[in-house]
């Protein structure tokens, strides 16, 4: 069964890896989703989790990042690995650091500044998706 959401057309659950260095900010990204059908996510500590999980997944449809991160890679470096790896891959950055600026994230990215709520979260996701799109058409 097809169902619109966001503006996404969703015939199966989509896969979210959500990476960050502060438990609350995965849990409630988390509860977020998991109180809307059609999402399946993953949470990762830094970006050493976060490529773990890369490596391990069949296949993950969007990832939403922290820029700051502890570990080797920024949010951004993650995102653009998860790029690589993921031709089709959705890609939201977020930070509350004020001295990052949406012009550094990956040109197809959608930027989120914390605090956001779960609307905006789900707007982000809509937007990304269809940037994503786009860019493997």
């Amino acid at each position: 069964m097809l169902e619109w959401a966001w503006g996404l057309c969703v015939d199966k659950k989509k896969t979210v890896l959500i990476v960050d260095d502060d438990a609350l900010v995965l849990e409630s990204i988390d509860l977020h989703l998991s109180a809307v059908d059609g999402f399946q996510t993953i949470r990762a500590m830094g970006s050493a989790g976060a490529t773990s999980h890369m490596l391990n997944a069949q296949h993950i449809d969007i990832i939403i990042a922290d820029v700051i991160l502890a570990g080797s890679m920024t949010g951004i470096d993650l995102c653009q690995k998860a790029i690589e790896q993921y031709p089709t891959i959705a890609v939201i950055v977020i930070t509350a650091d004020p001295e990052v600026h949406c012009a550094e994230i990956p040109e197809r990215g959608v930027f989120l500044r914390k605090p956001f709520g779960g609307e905006q979260l789900l707007e982000a996701i809509g937007k990304a998706s269809n940037r994503a799109g786009e860019a493997s058409a």
